[in-house]
């Protein structure tokens, strides 16, 4: 039988799938920079920063400029956040489950970065507080650290208007 959590993550994909508009878009993204600057910071003690970060801060400065994003379906009203709460997907042996890095626009990498592994590890453990995984306005799949992932689609995370998903970082000539 299925636990209660793969319920609930069924009926949100059904939801996602049938009752708002979706539209795919997919894209590549040159990241050496990116990753010689990771490696900069990562040389420093006591800085660990994942490609990760940075996608939640790069997300979380495009919802600030682009408020238009950073909004949600509920019923027949589009509701725009002041806030820009980014929810990581976080993969657990019973399912998913999408911890939030608040005002994730106005945070460090560090900062961000140490969010992130704190969720993370709470996530884990099953110790998220509701009000750490229940919101967020924005939400970020990454598949990358799992190396063959070349693309995906994620499925949005009702009543949110949008998703990123991430797939692995691969070199091109």
């Amino acid at each position: 039988p299925m636990s209660q959590m793969r319920q609930a993550i069924a009926s949100r994909m059904v939801t996602a799938s049938a009752g708002v508009p979706v539209i795919y878009l997919t894209t590549k993204i040159e990241m050496d920079r990116l990753i010689d600057l990771r490696v900069q910071l990562n040389s420093m003690d006591g800085i660990r920063i994942s490609i990760n970060d940075f996608i939640v801060k790069a997300c979380g400065l495009a919802l600030r400029d682009f408020p238009a994003v950073n909004c949600a379906f509920q019923g027949d009203k589009i509701v725009q956040f002041n806030d820009v709460d980014i929810s990581v997907a976080v993969s657990i042996p019973d399912g998913l489950i999408t911890p939030i890095v608040r005002s994730a626009d106005s945070k460090g990498l560090a900062a961000i970065g140490k969010d992130v592994k704190a969720l993370v590890g709470k996530a884990r453990s099953n110790t998220l507080s509701p009000d750490e995984y229940q919101g967020g306005s924005f939400t970020i799949s990454n598949l990358g650290m799992f190396g063959a992932v070349d693309a995906f689609t994620a499925i949005l995370n009702p009543p949110q208007a949008a998703i990123l998903a991430v797939a692995g970082t691969s070199e091109e000539l």
